[in-house]
């Protein structure tokens, strides 16, 4: 039980850092030394270095001085915008000899030493003929694939922004409704897990899914644009694939039942030494997250074969011997093969687009996984249902309607544990039911039955809870601190009420109801003995009209 306590709490530790780094997306803004323009067009040609050779901008050469330039006409670019996009390059943009964009962004600490991809729309001020644009950069990283100048273009900057988000979009959306997903998934396992173990799988599924769909959200620009911090987004996104072994390890150990295997507390030591490791190493700057993927890489790798282990080691115990449990083992299989394809693409391609095929896998895996809650869901809630009106109808009286003596004995039971506040208990009982059992037959008797219920149930059923607990014998229970006034009030209405139903429906034997009412203080620990009173002023009850009817 502790270790699964401990699994549920580093989920919801993961949970935290991710949404604090989300958070701070939206919080946190990019300093920088120099003017910083926030303004956007196509202009990727006639591009040379200073030297008059010429450049391309997505492949800038940094053995060269660190400088570019492009003649320029005032008709082609006078008062417009210079839209583009930089990956660690920090640099400086001149018009003949007027400074007009200064870009260079205030790293270290918790942002390392690169800012990633950003966004520039640089406001070029009116002039009249040609003038020389200058562009002075420095490279912060000389791995070309992590250094870019790119995608330059002159005219409307909205136009700009447009297209990036369009091209983004769908793959952002993506990211967004998988993160949804997985919020939903975290909170209803932290709420409303009915036990340890089956919080332990909805809340690693939906701590996994958040993670992933930040982790796979890299590239979209979406972030960069709505915070104008692409350090920070950065950060947070190596800080999840850190992470990611965790939840991913948790939901293992829920899928194959073995919270006790040493292999998974030891990847967990590890993912959490790494995660401090990155921490420390970045914040004081001795090196970037980037610099130290490949123990992250390692780390998950470890992970991945445990991982697979584990479910060998399960599929051989034939753990997995239900519809459901095969779903989530197909959908993790999925997304494990999906991350394992990223990483060899990474190392083989050098591609920038570091989670393709994880974005892909997380799609369909959360597909499998939201189907089959669903239908557990749906499964659990009519077998609720189901339980819910077999206990209802376990505890209603089949003639009248009125709750029955099992539901009467576990109610006095409950009172019985009650230590303040008080009570009245009536017992009634119904006079004269043999004989019309004996002359009328038992379906008057019934009859004879319902009506005394019915009586009951309008005078006194509106105070309380009244149980039919034998053939003519029924109890009521009236709490609180007015509970005889309400008791007085209604033994007047019963009167009342017996006489009505005599005049209506004029039975072959009159319907007369006895009852007795007795006061019961739950400090005294003693609800039968308040009923044994309550039964003798019935019977006293019961004498006095038959003597009367006599």
């Amino acid at each position: 039980m502790l270790r699964q306590k401990i699994v549920i709490a580093l989920g919801i530790l993961t949970t935290a850092i991710m949404l604090l780094g989300v958070t701070c997306l939206f919080i946190f803004k990019m300093d920088f030394v120099g003017n910083f323009h926030a303004d956007t067009i196509d202009y990727d040609s006639d591009w040379y270095y200073i030297d008059g050779e010429a450049c391309d901008l997505g492949d800038l050469n940094f053995d060269k001085q660190g400088v570019i330039i492009k003649n320029v006409n005032w008709h082609d670019i006078s008062g417009s915008t210079l839209c583009f996009e930089t990956t660690n390059l920090i640099f400086t943009i001149y018009l003949d000899d007027e400074l007009i964009y200064d870009f260079h962004p205030k790293l270290g600490g918790f942002y390392g030493s690169y800012y990633g991809e950003f966004i520039h729309t640089v406001n070029i001020p009116t002039f009249n003929d040609e003038k020389t644009l200058k562009i002075e950069y420095t490279a912060l990283s000389t791995e070309s694939r992590w250094t870019q100048f790119r995608d330059v273009e002159v005219g409307d900057s909205w136009s700009y922004v447009k297209a990036i988000m369009i091209n983004y979009a769908p793959r952002f959306s993506v990211c967004f409704l998988i993160f949804f997903f997985g919020a939903i998934l975290t909170i209803f396992g932290m709420i409303f897990g009915k036990s340890t173990i089956g919080s332990i799988e909805t809340v690693s599924l939906g701590v996994l899914a958040m993670v992933l769909s930040v982790w796979t959200n890299s590239g979209t620009r979406i972030f960069t644009l709505l915070t104008g911090n692409s350090a920070c987004v950065r950060t947070v996104e190596h800080l999840m694939l850190v992470l990611l072994p965790m939840p991913a390890l948790s939901f293992t150990a829920y899928l194959t039942r073995s919270f006790k295997n040493v292999f998974i507390w030891t990847s967990a030591a590890l993912t959490c030494i790494n995660l401090a490791a990155n921490a420390i190493l970045v914040c004081s700057g001795l090196t970037d997250y980037h610099e130290i993927l490949v123990f992250t890489h390692v780390n998950i790798l470890i992970a991945f074969i445990i991982v697979i282990y584990l479910i060998v080691g399960a599929l051989k115990r034939k753990v997995f011997n239900d519809s459901g449990a095969m779903i989530m083992l197909i959908a993790f299989v999925i997304l494990m093969i999906s991350g394992l394809l990223d990483f060899g693409y990474y190392y083989a391609t050098k591609t920038t687009d570091t989670a393709r095929f994880t974005r892909i896998g997380l799609f369909i895996a959360v597909g499998m996984l939201g189907f089959h809650e669903v239908r557990e869901s749906i499964h659990v809630s009519d077998k609720s249902l189901d339980a819910d009106e077999k206990n209802r109808l376990a505890h209603i009286d089949g003639l009248t309607g009125l709750l029955n003596r099992l539901a009467f004995s576990e109610r006095e039971a409950e009172i019985a544990k009650k230590k303040n506040g008080m009570c009245v208990f009536i017992e009634f009982d119904v006079n004269n039911l043999k004989k019309v059992n004996d002359n009328y037959g038992h379906t008057e008797g019934d009859k004879h039955i319902i009506g005394a219920a019915d009586v009951i149930k309008k005078s006194f059923g509106q105070y309380g809870k009244i149980y039919r607990v034998g053939g003519d014998e029924f109890i009521g229970i009236i709490e609180g601190f007015e509970c005889e006034a309400m008791a007085n009030a209604a033994s007047e209405e019963l009167i009342k009420l017996y006489e009505e139903y005599n005049e209506k429906n004029n039975p072959p034997v009159k319907l007369e109801i006895a009852f007795g009412i007795a006061l019961y203080d739950y400090d005294t620990g003693d609800p039968e003995q308040a009923e044994r009173i309550a039964d003798d002023r019935m019977y006293e009850c019961k004498k006095k009209l038959k003597e009367a009817w006599v």
